[in-house]
């Protein structure tokens, strides 16, 4: 493949071995918690691997890292949310979109993209209203979102671990 056969997306997939990303995924959600300021629960697994888009997925993978913070009450999560706000910025980030999400709650949320690491984060600010806490056993939290880029996996191997 040529340096400018980009497959559509814009740019040419590098070649990493999936390991590696999945792990530097891992380090790049422990940076946001230490953003955070606030310490809370945290939900599992780590790190998985997905395909990219319509391109071969034997090849072809992105990164994504779903996980939340929870267990602390709504304004500590505020006031992380302002933390992740400020300091996304100061460590690497650029906040590319802010806005709230088109739901009845109308949670605020952030993109951000890493201007160190080619990883896009979505973060959501979850408030549950107290009739749906009541209602459904809703809790407060920060939802992340973390997604690399595409990548390709080295000549000679395949992705194998979806």
């Amino acid at each position: 493949m040529s340096d400018s056969d980009d497959l559509g997306l814009g740019y040419t997939p590098e070649v990493r071995e999936v390991p590696a990303l999945r792990e530097e995924a891992r380090r790049l959600s422990s940076e946001l918690y230490d953003l955070l300021r606030v310490k809370g629960k945290t939900t599992a697994p780590g790190p998985g691997v997905d395909v990219c888009g319509e391109l071969d997925p034997e090849t072809f993978y992105v990164i994504r890292h779903l996980w939340s913070l929870y267990g602390l009450p709504a304004g500590d999560l505020e006031d992380g949310w302002q933390g992740l706000m400020e300091d996304l910025p100061r460590h690497g980030w650029e906040i590319v979109h802010e806005g709230r999400e088109s739901t009845v709650a109308q949670s605020p949320f952030l993109m951000a993209d890493s201007t160190r690491k080619k990883f896009t984060l979505k973060a959501t600010l979850l408030i549950p209203t107290a009739r749906d806490a009541e209602r459904s056993g809703a809790e407060p939290g920060i939802m992340f979102h973390l997604v690399s880029a595409c990548f390709r996996v080295p000549e000679g191997t395949t992705v194998d671990e979806y």
